[in-house]
């Protein structure tokens, strides 16, 4: 062997590349220390193997390409694949192969990079991770927000009709189907949609009242008081199913919404695209069918609240009436009696003069004060005149008992009890106050039907300033409350003072 051959040799079992020289026969013809090392083959073993056997079954097809490429004569550069090696496990090699024809030969330098793939494979995971991780934040994000929204309607004591409409369009965008839906379950077997979003107008629109028959989502949430899911609504039964088919849903998600343990309604979110909703939706509808439970037993509490509170003002307006009913027919009636007795022992005294005469004298005196302290304690209780003839008549009385001039705008007729009353002791608080504070020379009382309210107004020409935190007026306000009216006091300094008050006619 020539001393340069020798050389070479030496550069070829020395080198860190793996270095290989195969026949065109598919069998290597030459291995260096550094393939067999990596691979960990013996010599002998890869020289008496065709070197496809030692090539992946899932890369066998890519070195066959390689192979035709290098029948035909081209250079093949950085070529990998995986090599099973001696215990099983696979490495990467990176090959540039060139085919020397006239030696019936191919020729191959690689190095190992089986660390630099899974460096690479671990760091797209790691982005894959990342993404997944971004995305898992925005839709958070998304529906925290969401369910803020729906949170602050549900504070501020928003109708049921806003909360269950921002409720069904917020689930619909945030989930990005075609239609949501807010069922409320009937005693009679029937569900009433109180809230659509999407395309779902024209067939299950607000206010429409449909059977609960067949299998679908909707019933199935009645039934079994837990969130459910169709992926395939071809195989659903009953109109309420018919009627989705008819909007072109193929699969839907759907919560129940329990109100005091109760079943109320159903929460509904169905797609119009092949592919079923994503695991995960069940839980992030019941988020807001929990907001849309608590909307509804706060609107239902405060309902309840404002009937025991009306109840309580119409049974002490009643007590009010009896009272004075009894003052009038005993009391009153008694000391009538007296004046008029002591009157007449007056005449027969006539003439008369002596302790007797005196006594009779102041007597009468204080029947006659009796008499007029008990028409003003009356007439605080709740005047005859406004049972009798209504909330025009309670304000003449009023007027008429006024140091100052006050003009009565009174436009209405007869309203209902509780109404009335509550209309009068406004008037009378706030006539009170001009009298005591305003240092008006004039007043003027309104009141008229607008949109289903009674709204009342006293204005006077005073000095105005006036502080709306008095007890009078507190009281005003907690009665009005309970009617679910309001009341507004309006007093900039020297521009008079209005106190106006709004009443439902027939209270929600």
């Amino acid at each position: 062997m020539p001393p340069w051959e020798s050389e070479l040799e030496q550069f070829f079992e020395l080198s860190l590349d793996l270095l290989y020289i195969a026949g065109l026969d598919g069998y290597f013809k030459r291995v260096n220390g550094a393939f067999e090392r990596t691979l960990g083959y013996t010599r002998a073993e890869l020289l008496t193997q065709p070197f496809i056997e030692f090539v992946d079954p899932d890369d066998v097809q890519a070195m066959r390409d390689v192979l035709e490429d290098l029948e035909r004569g081209q250079d093949v550069i950085g070529f990998e694949c995986r090599f099973v090696c001696a215990d099983d496990t696979v490495r990467w090699l990176q090959s540039n192969i060139r085919t020397i024809p006239a030696r019936d030969a191919i020729y191959c330098v690689a190095r190992d990079v089986t660390d630099r793939r899974q460096a690479d494979e671990e760091l797209r995971e790691a982005q894959r991770m990342v993404e997944a991780t971004a995305e898992e934040l925005r839709v958070l994000a998304e529906t925290q927000a969401a369910l803020r929204r729906v949170a602050v309607l549900v504070a501020r004591a928003a109708s049921p009709a806003e909360v269950f409409t921002a409720v069904v369009e917020e689930v619909g965008w945030l989930l990005r189907v075609g239609v949501t839906l807010m069922f409320r379950f009937e005693d009679d077997d029937t569900a009433t949609v109180v809230a659509d979003w999407g395309d779902s107008a024209t067939s299950m629109p607000t206010g429409i009242r449909l059977p609960l028959d067949g299998e679908n989502l909707t019933v199935i949430v009645r039934r079994t008081g837990r969130s459910a899911r169709i992926e395939d609504y071809a195989n659903a039964s009953g109109e309420i199913a018919e009627r989705a088919r008819a909007m072109g849903v193929h699969s839907g998600v759907g919560a129940p919404i329990v109100v005091d343990g109760k079943v109320w309604g159903a929460m509904i979110a169905v797609s119009q695209q092949p592919e079923p909703l994503p695991v995960g939706t069940e839980g992030r509808i019941g988020e807001f069918t929990q907001l849309v439970a608590t909307a509804i037993s706060t609107i239902e509490a405060r309902a309840e609240l404002a009937a025991s509170r009306a109840r309580i003002v119409a049974a002490t307006d009643e007590e009010r009436r009896r009272v004075v009913r009894d003052l009038h027919d005993g009391a009153q009636q008694r000391l009538v009696h007296t004046m008029i007795t002591l009157q007449l022992a007056l005449r027969a005294l006539e003439g008369i003069g002596g302790r007797a005469r005196a006594l009779v004298e102041e007597g009468l005196g204080h029947a006659e004060r009796a008499t007029a302290e008990l028409r003003e304690l009356s007439h605080g209780i709740l005047p005859a005149v406004l049972t009798r003839g209504g909330l025009r008549a309670g304000v003449d009385e009023l007027a008429s008992r006024m140091p100052l001039p006050v003009e009565n705008a009174v436009s209405v007729g007869r309203l209902p009890a509780a109404v009335e009353s509550t209309a009068y002791f406004v008037v009378s608080e706030a006539l009170t106050n001009v009298v005591k504070h305003a240092r008006a020379g004039h007043a003027e009382v309104t009141a008229q039907i607008e949109d289903g309210m009674l709204a009342i107004g006293v204005r006077d020409d005073g000095i105005g300033g006036a502080r709306p935190g008095g007890p009078g007026l507190i009281g005003l306000a907690d009665r009005l409350a309970a009617l679910e009216g309001r009341l507004r006091i309006e007093s900039p300094p020297e521009g008079g003072t209005l106190v106006s008050a709004a009443i439902p006619i027939e209270p929600r």
